[in-house]
């Protein structure tokens, strides 16, 4: 019997492995940047309050937006390309920025539920509730809902049955009630297909992330990472780098550490030999990138 019990995780930040896991997040510093800062500014209201006091104590008409700045953030893109990694480890940096300890919050895959009627509307009701009352006043949360379209698709799909559709409306209704609560609550929604995102549900984030496949200069960053500790050249980095340009279909972050590297240092170690340049040249040469989001379906 298939269990359909709604359990929504939770991680409490900072944490010494989760910063771990934040470094080893090679290639999209620019994206950990924005969301650290955007994530800092809609749950710390102290900070802005004291700067609009120090710098505009006669008032500025555009703080009036910032205030009412909707908790929600998307991270969109390719699969393999550290959107549920960040999200799952930038309660740590954003405890330790807000100087507070921040509670991340996971939805589970089994949030649609089993299709009865009413089902996903309760459902969600019922995450964003429990979310919330987890939280005290005084603290601060992350509420992560990965594979957001299957919540959040929008309601002109032709295919859109009527029990998506109240979903969503409600999904709407419960991102617009953490904005009226006083809870220090943000949702980070997690997708590979921002196109079909209902309007309403883009129209209210605060941050749209989004996250490619790495080339040119971030390729060679991680490249560079998973060759740290080892000695190599100028031409072995050219190698690598032109191996990889010789596919027409760009290697993800997760094909060039977690298949490419991994299995590297699986051969090294099966054969008792050091990890090197050449070793990993030979992995990558043998290794196909993993199919683009068009070619294949995939959610």
């Amino acid at each position: 019997m298939v269990d359909n019990t709604l359990k929504l995780t939770e991680y409490d930040h900072p944490s010494k492995e989760v910063m771990k896991d934040y470094n080893l997040l090679v290639g999209i510093d620019e994206q950990k940047k924005e969301l650290l800062k955007t994530l800092s500014m809609l749950l710390d209201h102290k900070k802005i309050q004291q700067w609009e006091k120090k710098y505009h104590n006669k008032g500025l008409p555009l703080m009036a937006h910032l205030k009412t700045s909707s908790p929600l953030v998307i991270l969109s893109g390719e699969v393999g390309c550290g959107k549920t990694a960040l999200a799952q480890s930038i309660g740590t940096p954003l405890a330790e920025l807000l100087k507070t300890p921040v509670k991340v919050f996971e939805t589970p895959t089994n949030i649609r539920g089993s299709g009865l009627v009413g089902e996903i509307s309760n459902r969600i009701t019922e995450v964003f509730e429990s979310a919330k009352a987890r939280l005290k006043n005084d603290e601060v949360g992350l509420l992560i809902i990965d594979e957001a379209d299957d919540l959040a698709t929008s309601r002109e799909q032709n295919q859109a049955h009527h029990e998506d559709r109240a979903g969503l409306n409600v999904l709407i209704k419960q991102i617009d009630s953490v904005k009226k609560s006083n809870k220090r609550l943000a949702i980070i929604m997690i997708t590979n297909r921002v196109v079909v995102l209902d309007p309403a549900i883009r129209r209210r984030t605060s941050l749209h992330l989004t996250f490619e496949r790495p080339s040119g200069k971030k390729l060679e960053e991680v490249l560079t990472w998973i060759l740290e500790g080892i000695e190599w050249k100028k031409a072995d980095m050219d190698k690598l780098i032109k191996t990889c340009d010789s596919h027409s279909i760009p290697y993800s972050f997760s094909d060039l550490i977690q298949r490419a590297a991994k299995q590297t240092l699986y051969e090294a170690v099966e054969h008792n030999v050091p990890f090197s340049v050449s070793l990993f040249q030979q992995v990558l040469e043998k290794t196909e990138p993993t199919p683009l989001l068009g070619d294949h379906k995939l959610n």
